[in-house]
């Protein structure tokens, strides 16, 4: 379906046209009536691209693809704040700042709301891990951009800023991955996409709790997890859940997002472990092109020593400038 979208933003003013923004409830009883059986775990597997230090012009940043969704996160070194009537603070502060790009999403409108909410979880979710008791009356600021949104938007941000804030040098505890988990009649998703999400943020109708105990075998459970963890303490660094879950179907999505994030844990581990080479491989190269220069500069003076500057200068170069001549 195409949605006409009006946009009141200063890089684009006017009606926007987007396919796919809004889908009906009809395009949901298609998708599941696709669908093989119930209690079925739907987990498509996600190509992950993962890069550390792509930008050059700041000290951390990182760039990660998870399927279809693209996020950028830059982290600078602690600033220290001034502030006069502030009193001294025992632990740094952490700020974490998230943006859309201008061609990310198509309801511009919603856009301040969503950059709010995410920016505070992603605070909540980073805080527990870095070790702010080294920077004291310090201030880290940790933004991410947004190029693309097909769900797992949050977890995907959260795995990018764990891998900018190790290339950027800042002390933690241990490196935080975090992934998504959610159930919608008697589905349950492993890394839904944006469709899904969209499904349990809007279409909810049905769902709510039965007014009598009877009435129990009539409660459809539906809700979205995310889980930020640490995996060498054994910790959530957060822990975000929306909808109905009952206790048994909660410990579920949770054994499965853990699994997700020690698996998210090894792959970091290995672009870490490759960036670490590079920059030595790269260190290897430069001391290298230092020490040949240098033994080019150690030739030349022992042949000043040895010959004299008059031995080293060439007569037959030297040419008189016919405009001094006149």
């Amino acid at each position: 379906m195409l949605k006409v979208t009006q946009t009141k933003n200063a890089l684009l003013d006017g009606a926007t046209i987007a396919e796919d923004l809004y889908r009906t409830p009809n395009d949901f009883e298609e998708f599941f009536r696709n669908l093989d059986k119930p209690d079925e775990v739907v987990a498509k597997p996600r190509t992950t691209f993962l890069r550390a230090g792509v930008l050059t012009t700041v000290r951390g940043s990182a760039y990660m693809e998870y399927g279809n969704t693209k996020v950028m996160a830059i982290v600078a070194p602690p600033h220290e704040v001034v502030r006069a009537s502030a009193r001294r603070m025992n632990m740094g502060s952490l700020n974490c700042y998230v943006n859309y790009a201008a061609f990310a999403t198509g309801e511009l409108e919603t856009v301040p709301r969503r950059e709010k909410q995410l920016s505070s979880m992603l605070t909540k979710a980073l805080e527990p891990v870095v070790c702010r008791t080294e920077f004291l009356n310090f201030q880290l600021d940790v933004r991410v951009l947004i190029i693309e949104d097909d769900g797992c938007l949050l977890s995907t941000a959260i795995n990018c800023c764990g891998v900018a804030l190790v290339e950027c040098g800042i002390s933690t505890y241990d490196l935080i991955t975090a992934s998504t988990a959610c159930i919608y009649r008697d589905h349950i998703f492993i890394n839904p996409n944006a469709m899904v999400e969209e499904l349990l943020w809007k279409h909810r109708g049905g769902h709510a709790l039965p007014s009598s105990s009877d009435d129990t075998k009539q409660i459809q459970e539906h809700g979205l997890l995310i889980i930020a963890s640490m995996d060498t303490f054994d910790q959530l660094a957060q822990c975000q859940q929306c909808g109905y879950l009952s206790p048994a179907t909660y410990t579920r999505l949770l054994d499965y997002t853990l699994t997700i994030n020690k698996r998210m844990r090894q792959l970091i581990r290995q672009v870490l472990l490759q960036r670490v080479k590079e920059q030595h491989d790269l260190d290897l190269r430069e001391k290298a092109q230092n020490a040949l220069e240098d033994q080019r500069l150690a030739d030349i003076i022992e042949r000043l020593k040895s010959q004299g500057l008059n031995e080293l200068i060439n007569p037959s170069n030297i040419k008189e400038d016919p405009y001094t001549s006149k």
